[in-house]
This record gives C-alpha cells, structure tokens and sequence, in this order.
C-alpha cells in the first residue's frame, strides 16, 4: 500500500514536472517566434499599403515568419528583399524594381472635401474635415496609394518628395583610378586620425560606417593615395546613402507608431460603438 501510494505519488510529480517543463517550452518558442516576427517588421518600410495581400507591414511579418514568400512588398524592393534572405536565410521567388521615393498630393482646386481619403489613410497623413479642404502631411505620408482608389473625384496623385534637404551626389571619378593597394598612406594623412581605408571599403562593399560623419572632407587623402582614388568623392557618397538609410527608418518607425495609433484608436471606437448598441437593445427589451 505504502509502495503504491509512494509509486503515486512519483508519478504525480513527474506529470506536473512535464507540465511546466511543455508550457515552458511552449512559452520560450512563442518568445522566439515573437522575437522573429519583431526583426521581420523592423525591415520592412512600414507603408502600411497592403500591396503584399495582408493588411499591414506587422501582419506580413507574422505570414513570412510562417513561410510566407518574402518578395511581396514592392515599397520594400530590393533592398528589403536582401535583408530578409539574409535575416531568414532564404531565397527570394522572383526580384523586385526599385521603388521611387514619392509622397501623395492633392489637387487643391478638385478637392470636394469628401473626407473619403482620410479615413482611407492607414498613417493619419491627411489632413482636413469634412466639406474642407484637405492636405497631405508629407512627412508621415507612406505613398501607399490608398487614398488615390478613394477619392471619388480623381484629385490625388504621387509626386516625388521634396529633396531640398539633400543635395543630389553623384558617384566619383575613378575610372583611371588604380586599385586600393592597402598602403596606408591615406590613414596617415587624416588629419582627424580617420581609417580611410576602411571607409574605402564600406563604399564598396555597400557597408554601414558611421566613423564617415567625422570626415571634414579636407582631402588630404585624396592628395595622399598613389592610387589616384578620390576618396574624398567616395565619403560624400557614403555620407549621402547613410544619410538616406537613416532618414527612411527614421520614417519607418514614424509610420508604424501613427498606424499603431490609428488602429488602437479605431478599435477603441470600435468597442464604443458596440457598448452604445448593446446599451440601446437592453433598453429596448425593458420596453418590450
């Protein structure tokens, strides 16, 4: 009796050890696909368009974190691609063209002030009221086209944003140039104690280095390199495309903070609504 209430009693705890032991397990894999679908989310541009076929960027992260096929966001194009093959080691199914970086405009004298493109707007980039006048905000606008099926009278296009702020930059001339012999010659002549040369390699490499913001662009490397390379042209390219990269996540991450907003807001009203119904037809069944 003592042995079968003892054989018991191990039994019990060995099954509640393997509960705790499945839940977390369980708890540890939804921590890490969660923590998967977060990188998939942060690579993408956050236009909110539903070109993929999914509502938003989030849910599309949570479709490729399943298996879902990584080449289906044309706001991303290739650059989104790359990174997700890189991120998830896996092959894209066909190429995407690169996207044009371009804001919604409205055309002020068609404008009826239908309201229709705002509510069509996942990242509350359009501004107006009803029987007004409407605008775009061009820094939350996402270009995701939404609003353009929306508007009954046709007055919305894409234009190219505004790039006062940047001056185009165009590639240097090296095509004389010899290559990069690694001499050193160059470090040596910054007078800001810079690595060139690995500058010279995150331009080519298309890598990230943010030590390129402490160039003073005096060109004493340029003077320096045996090779003839006009590093100094090179850096302001690098300077420029960094320049870029940082400007587009930084609207990424605006974009999905006003569409968390939007749709936090929406379900709230959502729930209001239901309440007030619930409320009517308890009143009206008292009545009855």
């Amino acid at each position: 009796m003592t042995a079968a209430l003892v054989l018991g009693g191990i039994g019990l705890a060995a099954a509640v050890a393997l509960s705790i032991a499945r839940r977390a397990l369980a708890g540890t894999r939804d921590a890490n696909e969660d923590a998967v679908v977060i990188a998939i989310d942060a690579l993408l541009p956050q236009s909110q368009c539903a070109q993929c076929g999914y509502p938003g960027c989030r849910p599309y992260a949570e479709a490729v974190a399943t298996g879902e096929r990584i080449d289906l966001c044309p706001p991303g194009g290739p650059r989104v691609v790359a990174a997700l093959e890189e991120l998830l080691g896996r092959k894209a199914d066909a190429g995407l063209a690169e996207p044009a970086d371009e804001v919604a405009r409205i055309v002020e004298e068609d404008c009826i002030g239908c309201a229709l493109c705002i509510d069509a707007c996942p990242v509350d980039a359009i501004a107006g009221a009803s029987k007004y006048l409407h605008a775009v905000i061009p820094e939350r606008c996402t270009a995701c086209e939404l609003c353009i099926p929306a508007c009954p009278v046709d007055c919305i296009d894409l234009v190219a944003r505004s790039s006062e702020r940047a001056r185009p930059v165009t590639n240097p001339a090296n095509a004389s140039a010899l290559p990069c012999i690694a001499c050193g010659w160059c470090e040596k002549a910054c007078p800001v104690d810079l690595d060139a040369h690995a500058l010279h390699v995150a331009f080519e490499t298309g890598a990230s280095n943010d030590a390129i913001f402490d160039c003073i662009e005096c060109t004493a490397c340029t003077r320096a390199c045996p090779s003839g390379i006009d590093l100094v042209g090179e850096f302001r390219v690098l300077k420029h495309r960094l320049h870029g990269e940082r400007e587009s996540n930084r609207r990424a991450d605006a974009a999905r903070q006003h569409a968390e907003a939007r749709n936090g807001r929406l379900s709230r009203e959502a729930r209001k609504q239901a309440a007030r119904r619930a409320e009517r037809l308890g009143a009206s069944r008292q009545w009855q």
